[in-house]
């Protein structure tokens, strides 16, 4: 048995899905991500999930989240990068805006990003110093 908060949880999966994403496990790097996006209070509109939502129906938003998560739809998909970047992105965006903590782990993520050219700039830039509790 462990004690946990949501914070905790939330860390420890999106941790856990950056390494997916690194060994290419995409599939349990989008839901880890996804489930730790989903355990975060949203206390800003301006990050990425809201962004992309104001041009897109939630269907569309999460349409490769929702394919995993349950038996419904086709057998087979494809799954690129850039949908693992966009998931890890929003996860870590929506962590940040709530706790204003980053792990250093999403500052070299977010360093990683803009290197391969999928953001300009640095997503976590408003995050405190400090970084949160390590996992």
């Amino acid at each position: 048995m462990i004690n946990t908060t949501k914070k905790i949880s939330a860390l420890r999966q999106i941790l856990a899905a950056l390494e997916h994403f690194e060994k290419k496990n995409y599939e349990c790097a989008i839901t880890l991500a996804a489930a730790g996006e989903g355990q975060c209070k949203e206390k800003t509109t301006t990050h990425l999930f809201r962004l992309i939502r104001a041009k897109f129906s939630a269907d569309e938003t999460n349409a490769v989240i929702n394919w995993l998560k349950h038996p419904s739809g086709p057998n087979a998909a494809e799954i690129t990068e850039q949908e693992v970047v966009v998931t890890l992105i929003r996860a870590i965006q929506k962590f940040v805006g709530t706790y204003e903590e980053a792990h250093q782990k999403f500052k070299d993520f977010s360093t990683w990003c803009i290197a391969k050219g999928y953001t300009k700039k640095d997503f976590i830039e408003q995050a405190k110093p400090n970084a949160a509790a390590k996992a």
